[in-house]
């Protein structure tokens, strides 16, 4: 291995967010011994850095976007930038990228005044750029870049060993900085509502938090029926988690990621348009319930199909999960490469 393998990684790990610490986890396994050092992405991390830090960002190093909906978001474009300018052409590669949509315009989307389009300039120069999901490359499309499908980078995780305890249903909630509908206790009420009625069935429940934040929101899921909620110690840990459930209702994108290692049947409550891509990769779409149109019943409706249908979906998801680890391991074979990394 070439003794000066640095990246300069562009992410929002190690912030309370398990899906962005899966991405992390994911880059991280497939550059061994590389030394990862981060770009700065809050105030504080500008304004006074380590003096460690702000010398190993002096060195000419490789400039990894990780997964995440990173394109299209004015504040990332900003650090994309600065990651550029640190790592003096030395590489540059994004992998499992996500592309915000144009057409949500949540608080806190970052997609206003034609953003995307600002992005063509940045990517024309990338080594590599692929993308989570189909809807991705449409919209990388629209602004003259070419970039295929590879899946989310936590895809390439471990798959969890866990056996599936018939009956116990997963449920995860959590909307980020918005969602469809912009009423997140509603979509939460409904979720309660669904909740109650398969308790009724006999089933069991087990909540797991992609966000510690998130805890107040499955609490209301859960008012009416007795259930554990966890928050895992890592994205393997959730994995794990997600394993065991007979079937799944998520809300936050790697809560379905994560389950998807498991190919856990899921009703994936889509508060962003970030899930519908994802969902796209996996050829799963069946799963989506936009958070603006949720009601109780259709979760019942989703989730009673979901166990009915679950050796096929399995099934289904198994060989879609295979493909894009596949595709992964190519890319992160070829970053590998311009590493100087021995190694498959």
């Amino acid at each position: 291995m070439s003794q000066d393998a640095t990246v300069a990684y562009l992410g929002f790990h190690e912030k309370d967010n398990l899906g962005d610490d899966a991405i992390y986890d994911a880059v991280k396994s497939q550059l061994p011994g590389v030394v990862f050092d981060d770009i700065p992405r809050l105030p504080h991390e500008f304004v006074f850095p380590p003096a460690a830090a702000l010398e190993r960002l002096r060195r000419p190093s490789t400039l990894v976007m990780g997964g995440g909906t990173l394109v299209g978001v004015r504040y990332f474009r900003m650090l994309a930038r600065l990651g550029l300018a640190v790592t003096k052409n030395n590489g540059k590669y994004a992998i499992g990228v996500g592309v915000q949509d144009p057409a949500y315009t949540g608080r806190g989307s970052g997609s206003a005044r034609g953003e995307l389009t600002k992005w063509t300039s940045i990517l024309a120069g990338f080594d590599s750029v692929s993308v989570r999901g189909p809807r991705s490359v449409e919209l990388l499309a629209d602004i003259g870049v070419s970039a295929q499908v590879t899946g989310d980078p936590a895809l390439i995780l471990p798959r969890p060993a866990a056996p599936v305890e018939d009956g116990l249903i997963g449920v995860n909630l959590g909307y980020g900085d918005d969602l469809w509908g912009h009423d997140p206790a509603g979509v939460a009420e409904q979720v309660s509502i669904a909740v109650r009625e398969l308790a009724g069935r006999g089933h069991r429940f087990v909540g797991i938090l992609m966000n510690p934040n998130d805890r107040k929101w499955v609490e209301l899921a859960f008012k009416d029926v007795r259930a554990d909620i966890l928050l895992p110690a890592d994205a393997a840990a959730a994995a794990a988690e997600f394993a065991r459930c007979s079937a799944a209702i998520v809300c936050r994108l790697h809560a379905g990621i994560l389950a998807a290692l498991s190919d856990t049947p899921v009703v994936s409550l889509e508060y962003q348009p970030k899930c519908r891509d994802f969902a796209l990769s996996i050829d799963d779409e069946r799963s989506l319930i936009r958070t603006d149109q949720v009601t109780g019943a259709a979760v019942v409706d989703r989730v009673l199909g979901s166990l009915s249908e679950a050796a096929d979906i399995r099934a289904t998801k198994r060989t879609a999960v295979d493909r894009l680890r596949v595709q992964l391991h190519s890319e992160y074979g070829a970053l590998r490469r311009q590493l100087g990394i021995a190694g498959d």
